[in-house]
């Protein structure tokens, strides 16, 4: 079976959120491994052939503070064979409405991963819409 990994970065626990429900959805057609960006090593990416990011937004459009020493380790590993998708929680009053979703899928397709779809950009609260739609992306890629 083809593997996949979610790696997300949550503070209020609306990513993780997420995370729980892409992770819900993937599983009919993966085996899949969801785990905090505190816990993950960029090493472990190469295990698997789908790789999705999960990060809120801070400040001016900012990573979650627990992905920065994850991000700037990715550089350390080949990706170029990976396919992958990145999602996320923010603000929209924010004019950097998230940003940290514009910055992992950047770093992936600078690694050369092939994204699968534009990233997924939740505003506020996981609620049955973003449910919903989160699923929908998720069937798409």
């Amino acid at each position: 079976m083809t593997k996949a990994i979610i790696v997300y970065g949550s503070t209020t626990g609306n990513t993780e959120e997420l995370s729980e429900i892409v992770e819900g959805v993937l599983t009919d057609k993966y085996e899949v491994k969801r785990i905090n960006v505190i816990k993950a090593e960029v090493e472990m990416l190469k295990e698997f052939d789908l790789i999705l990011l999960g990060s809120s937004t801070w400040g001016s459009g900012e990573l979650q503070e627990d992905f920065y020493e994850f991000y700037d380790n990715l550089d350390k590993v080949d990706l170029s064979a990976k396919q992958g998708a990145v999602f996320g929680t923010g603000d929209e009053p924010f004019p950097e409405f998230c940003g940290a979703v514009d910055i992992l899928e950047d770093k992936l397709k600078d690694l050369g991963v092939n994204v699968l779809a534009e990233g997924f950009k939740w505003d506020g609260d996981i609620n049955a819409e973003a449910e919903k739609q989160v699923e929908n992306w998720v069937e798409n890629l």
